[in-house]
């Protein structure tokens, strides 16, 4: 505060205050413009950096865009060899079962010929057998040793029989097992045919028998 010669107080002016109305109103204006520059500078820095933000991020999104569509691709082509590994296997597969039907029943056919060929070869030896051992009966029903009473069919085959005979050769044919139900008889003392038909024959001493025809 200041005082005056009549004793009043005036109040102090500042130095803001001491300038003209004008240049103060200069001053205001100077400073307005300054902080006009000064927040448009500001606004432009923080618009470039909001941009080059917005460049990156965009530049990141195309970039992962292109990983994305990247990874698709690759999906697919694995997806596309796994179905031509998968058709590929089914085709052999089925190449394979087909193989191993054809085989199996070429096998079941030549099995069935084989059995078939055994059975028949079954039958030719059991027929051979047969045979073999009807011969081999034969033979021996066709040969009657030393002395007794023979039976025929069971001892001996029916037919024309010749021995060497000897002395007291003695033989008959009989018409049932008594040896008195003689149909013929003969004392021979050399060798000797006889031909015997009849149910039973009768022997002493006349050597072996043996069959010479029927």
């Amino acid at each position: 505060m200041e005082t005056t010669q009549g004793g009043a107080s005036v109040p102090k002016l500042g130095p803001w205050q001491r300038l003209p109305k004008w240049a103060r109103w200069a001053s205001g204006l100077v400073g307005a413009i300054l902080l006009l520059a000064i927040g448009a500078a500001v606004g432009s820095s923080g618009e470039g950096k909001l941009k080059d933000e917005r460049d990156e991020a965009q530049q990141q999104a195309a970039e992962a865009q292109r990983g994305r569509d990247q990874a698709i691709a690759q999906a697919e082509a694995i997806e596309d060899k796994r179905r031509a590994i998968v058709s590929k296997a089914e085709r052999q597969a089925t190449q394979l079962v087909g193989a191993a039907r054809s085989e199996s029943s070429e096998l079941s056919s030549k099995l069935e010929g084989l059995r078939s060929t055994i059975s028949s070869r079954e039958e030719e030896l059991g027929t051979v057998e047969s045979s073999l051992e009807g011969a081999r009966r034969r033979k021996a029903l066709s040969v009657i040793p030393g002395n007794g009473t023979f039976q025929a069919e069971v001892d001996y085959l029916p037919g024309t029989y010749e021995s060497p005979g000897g002395e007291g050769c003695y033989w008959a044919t009989l018409n049932s097992a008594d040896p008195f139900d003689i149909e013929s008889n003969e004392n021979a003392s050399g060798q000797t045919i006889a031909s015997i038909h009849s149910p039973y024959f009768q022997t002493s001493d006349c050597g072996t028998w043996k069959r010479i025809g029927e």
